[in-house]
């Protein structure tokens, strides 16, 4: 994508397809973190405070969180 910025003829969408791969990708890691950190004891309260979410919360968002390969692609 660096590539692609200077460059004026670029295909359109370019950067809005990286951006939105960069998101789904940065969602996963959040995903594999969480699932890491459960599987060493941390707990929803631990899990939830650095995204500014309750214990119930993050539980509600996370607590299905399974490993799956290849994970699912977004909608």
């Amino acid at each position: 994508m660096a590539d692609a910025v200077g460059n004026e003829r670029t295909d359109a969408g370019l950067h809005s397809t990286a951006a939105a791969d960069f998101r789904h990708l940065a969602s996963e890691l959040v995903r594999c973190a969480v699932i890491a950190d459960r599987e060493v004891g941390a707990t929803w309260e631990q899990i939830g405070r650095p995204h500014g979410l309750s214990a119930d919360a993050a539980r509600a968002r996370y607590g299905r969180a399974r490993l799956l390969w290849p994970p699912p692609m977004p909608e």
